[in-house]
């Protein structure tokens, strides 16, 4: 098991490159650490223009664990929607209990008008599993 900090906006250039390095990558799960986050300015954020030259073409799965939902991380799943066709599942499990609110909320982020999604069929579920 590897461990990754995804916290930081120089994070997202570690885990990519290993990813495209992967091309027959089906499934992704990544463990993410229940630690103090930075502050949101340390954080950083990037753009799907910043990872136009990637495509996941292979992955129908990916499922993350402790997610923060941090600026950041909902970045890269919004990277994985866009770059993914035939991606048919995302598990989100938050680090923290949220209520329905909360979860409908997350949803509302990664589906919403602004958010291109690649594949016509994937499924996005966020809570505990």
């Amino acid at each position: 098991m590897k461990f990754f900090c995804f916290s930081h906006k120089h994070g997202l250039p570690f885990l990519v490159p290993l990813i495209r390095s992967s091309p027959n990558l089906e499934k992704l799960q990544l463990v993410m650490e229940d630690i103090d986050w930075p502050d949101e300015e340390d954080l950083g954020s990037f753009t799907l223009e910043d990872y136009s030259d990637i495509m996941f073409e292979r992955l129908n799965e990916l499922e993350i664990i402790h997610f923060g939902d941090t600026e950041n991380e909902l970045d890269f799943v919004k990277l994985v929607l866009a770059k993914s066709p035939v991606l048919k599942k995302v598990r989100i499990n938050p680090h923290r209990c949220i209520d329905e609110d909360e979860a409908a909320e997350i949803l509302k982020i990664l589906l919403g008008d602004c958010t291109p999604c690649a594949s016509p069929v994937v499924e996005i579920s966020v809570g505990k599993f």
